[in-house]
């Protein structure tokens, strides 16, 4: 099928990078974050691998350097993030598969459980139509720590997806999204084009099963 909107997933699909791993590195190395978060790091990226991770404690970990905050703040640690961290890690194949729908004139959305704050600068740079991402609560112009709901994670990002396709008179089935863990398995299920980006284990059997399209990416 020819897709009339196509929905990539961030980290290990666009990237051969987790930016919210990548980015609790970048902020003990800047001395923002305590070098001890590193351990909780590796456990709550092995959770998200599994399918079974704690979010309410994920989200309050993650966020604890955002909260209080400014986005002016902010926003120097989030550019210096992605140059040195993201950008060096976006796959050529990832840059020409967004190029390509774009050159046909086919919205392209970033769809992402990572925060829209760290997404941003990459949605900016591969010059997407839209970023969809987990929403940051702002409180009297700081923020909280704490995120708007949904979360846009597994099957909720279904609910960020159908929306952005509502507003453009699209159908879910109409769509396509790429994506690489095996939490995608709800959004892969919902669109018309399903596409396993460098799939981890579990979501290669799936989409062995389905038929679903596997690509291979690497970088170059």
């Amino acid at each position: 099928m020819q897709p009339k909107i196509v929905f990539f997933d961030m980290d290990h699909t666009l990237l051969d990078l987790d930016c919210d791993v990548s980015w609790k590195e970048f902020l003990i190395d800047e001395g923002i974050a305590p070098v001890e978060e590193c351990m909780d790091m590796e456990r709550f990226f092995l959770e998200y691998q599994q399918g079974c991770l704690n979010e309410r404690d994920f989200l309050e970990f993650q966020l604890r350097q955002f909260r209080s905050r400014t986005p002016e703040e902010m926003r120097p640690l989030l550019e210096r993030h992605f140059e040195q961290r993201a950008l060096p890690r976006i796959y050529p194949q990832a840059r020409a598969a967004v190029q390509e729908y774009r050159q046909r004139n086919t919205p392209v959305v970033l769809l992402t459980a990572t925060n829209e704050a760290i997404a941003a600068p990459l949605a900016a740079h591969l010059e997407f139509d839209e970023m969809l991402a987990t929403r940051l609560e702002i409180l009297q112009g700081r923020y909280s720590g704490a995120i708007v709901e949904p979360y846009c994670i597994g099957g909720r990002k279904i609910v960020y997806a159908r929306e952005c396709c509502a507003r453009r008179g699209i159908e879910l089935a109409e769509a396509a999204y790429f994506g690489d863990s095996i939490n995608d398995v709800p959004v892969l299920e919902a669109v018309g084009l399903a596409v396993a980006v460098n799939p981890s284990d579990a979501l290669a059997r799936e989409a062995n099963r389905r038929g679903w399209r596997i690509e291979r990416w690497a970088d170059c």
